[in-house]
């Protein structure tokens, strides 16, 4: 695997190239110092996976993000929030392949990767109980109606507007106002936010 490594943290870039090289000793490590740079970086080579610290003095600059992903598509994102948990809704609204922190272990590192390669999302045992509490601490302020919670569901899988109007009986239009009502009842923005909100598992159409 290609990987780009974003960092201006010396120890970041020794701890994470090494649980790599465990992993796969053929994989194929580059690096940068900043995001802005990666852009630039990228235009002249692909990479199958990007690693971002969060640390990194321009890496919670979400435009720089999405230019990168605009030109890369294919280069799964994954995120080291380190320390710095408080920015996970930041990166997950960003669409970031996988996040984890500075108590994940290696073992969660790479299966990031393996899973980043198959374009399924990965979050670290400890984010997830994070992400979890927050669920728990904040509880819905509007009950879904009957209709609203097949539509989330059905949302949360992937299904196009099409598909659900066939499977509900409605139009896609219909849909859509659907979406739009569900994400305002339960104060999302995207359908990665509603899975975490209804505590589903998002599934991808690649997977």
């Amino acid at each position: 695997m290609t990987i780009l490594i974003v960092t201006d943290n010396h120890l970041f870039s020794i701890a994470i190239r090494a649980v790599i090289k465990r992993e796969d000793p053929e994989s194929l490590i580059d690096e940068t110092d900043s995001l802005r740079n990666a852009n630039e970086y990228s235009a002249r080579q692909k990479f199958r996976a990007m690693i971002l610290d969060a640390g990194t003095s321009d890496a919670k600059d979400i435009s720089l993000l999405g230019v990168f992903r605009k030109q890369n598509p294919e280069t799964a994102i994954l995120v080291n929030l380190g320390e710095q948990t408080q920015f996970m809704y930041r990166f997950i609204r960003a669409g970031v392949a996988a996040l984890f922190s500075n108590k994940a272990l290696p073992e969660e590192i790479n299966e990031g990767l393996r899973r980043a390669e198959k374009n399924v999302r990965f979050v670290s045992s400890d984010i997830q109980q994070q992400l979890l509490s927050h669920i728990v601490e904040k509880p819905l302020n509007q009950k879904l109606t009957k209709r609203e919670e097949v539509m989330a569901d059905l949302l949360v899988i992937n299904k196009s507007h099409q598909e659900i109007a066939i499977i509900t009986g409605t139009s896609p239009k219909s849909v859509g106002y659907y979406k739009r009502k569900i994400f305002r009842k339960l104060e999302v923005d995207n359908i990665v936010e509603l899975a975490i909100k209804l505590n589903r598992v998002l599934l991808n159409k690649r997977q």
